[in-house]
């Protein structure tokens, strides 16, 4: 495995599968997280330049379990608006003798980072609409506690696509499995680069795209786009793309429905964010254990 956690292109097959193994030692009978001392001498820091609830709070909540010192870096109290660049901030942290740093970035600066600064080890925790590996590792977690493996399974992904580190990370992890279908759907204008993909196909049409399906993952539409961007409808692109639980229909019965938060109830309904089939509280309590994982390994290697 490498000293960095930059992409899920980072992991074979068998690293993602021995991480997921690995996180479900973090979590008891009970579903509680177990609190290890592991890295008492270890500091982390957090260094998130855009909004961030979930993965910010779940990668301070993993390094906390595991016993590490933790500084959760502000970037609107730091030097950064003084006109600091992040290779200045991350550096100053380095001397400092911070351990790893976790990124979040509009940019994607985190490999020339991590090849500046050799001795500090990096995760990334969302880079641009590029990567998110910790959300995809979290995701495939998600998927096998309900269906044992991805081998076979029909996946359906919906949303702004062109605009998802979500998605992509989630397809390089993918695309190491066997899986029976991979489709993407969406409005046309907020799927450009996904209809010709390499690996799986574009169905522009909600109802076609969720026949059959085993896993859906909806995906966050952020308002501002409708306004600024796109000549689109609110209620229009809900009539037509809203997973509603009559569209839901069309998949399998035990089909699992997944959003990597945060949820605005445009790209589902409240009815089935709170069904039998959805599992996206799940996905944020695997978040955690998932970064237990993740950190205990780049700590300890």
């Amino acid at each position: 495995m490498a000293n960095n956690l930059l992409s899920i292109n980072d992991l074979s097959k068998k690293d993602i599968l021995d991480v997921i193994e690995f996180s479900n030692n973090f979590i008891d009978d009970e579903g509680n997280f177990r609190k290890e001392n592991l890295f008492p001498d270890k500091i982390v820091a957090n260094v998130f330049c855009e909004p961030s609830t979930r993965t910010k709070s779940s990668f301070a909540i993993a390094a906390n379990n595991l016993g590490c010192s933790v500084i959760d870096f502000d970037i609107d109290n730091s030097s950064v608006q003084k006109g600091e660049s992040i290779f200045e901030t991350v550096d100053a942290l380095n001397l400092m003798g911070v351990d790893l740093c976790v990124l979040r970035h509009p940019e994607s600066v985190i490999r020339e980072l991590a090849e500046c600064l050799p001795k500090m080890v990096f995760i990334n925790a969302g880079e641009g609409s590029i990567s998110h590996p910790t959300q995809a590792l979290l995701d495939i977690k998600t998927i096998i506690d309900h269906k044992e493996n991805l081998d076979g399974l029909n996946i359906v992904i919906v949303g702004d696509l062109d605009h998802s580190r979500v998605t992509s990370s989630f397809v390089e992890g993918v695309s190491n499995f066997d899986l029976g279908s991979l489709i993407f759907c969406g409005h046309p204008e907020m799927c450009t680069k996904y209809q010709n993909p390499k690996i799986g196909k574009y169905e522009s049409h909600l109802e076609s795209a969720l026949e059959n399906a085993d896993v859906v993952m909806a995906l966050r539409i952020q308002y501002e786009r409708f306004e600024k961007e796109l000549n689109l409808d609110l209620e229009t692109y809900k009539s037509e793309y809203q997973l509603s639980s009559e569209k839901l229909g069309s998949a399998k019965g035990d089909a699992i429905v997944m959003h990597p938060g945060p949820v605005n109830y445009v790209e589902i309904t409240e009815a089935v964010y709170d069904s039998e089939n959805s599992v996206i509280r799940q996905q944020v309590a695997n978040g955690v254990a998932i970064r237990m994982a993740v950190l205990s390994r780049f700590l300890g290697s």
